[in-house]
């Protein structure tokens, strides 16, 4: 009985030495393959959002006149309701043109 312990400790050794070498050959053959993941996001909720910094770069716009509310990214509940718009007033001055807007409190 103690001769079959030692072969069966022996048998044991065999065999996960033998493991061994499998794992590294399928290691191996792993090595050279390019492995890829594709993660798919079905929902995500965001809570209590904090914007450190916003930035909007806009010297290579060209305005000309500007009304209504320019829209750049999310927008929660803006509404927008038209100004009755006025053009400034113009005069001559000895220098050139002066113009003027109306206050916002004479609107």
């Amino acid at each position: 009985m103690l001769f079959k312990k030692r072969r069966d400790k022996q048998a044991d050794i065999d065999h996960l030495v033998k493991e061994i070498h499998e794992l590294k050959q399928v290691i191996q053959g792993m090595q050279g393959k390019h492995v890829e993941y594709h993660i798919h996001f079905d929902q995500v909720d965001i809570h209590d959002p904090n914007l450190e910094q916003l930035t909007f770069q806009l010297d290579q716009l060209d305005i000309d006149e500007l009304s209504g509310a320019l829209n750049m990214g999310n927008n929660f509940g803006v509404n927008v309701k038209p100004k009755n718009s006025s053009r400034p007033e113009l005069s001559r001055t000895d220098n050139g043109l002066k113009f003027s807007f109306k206050s916002k409190e004479d609107s």
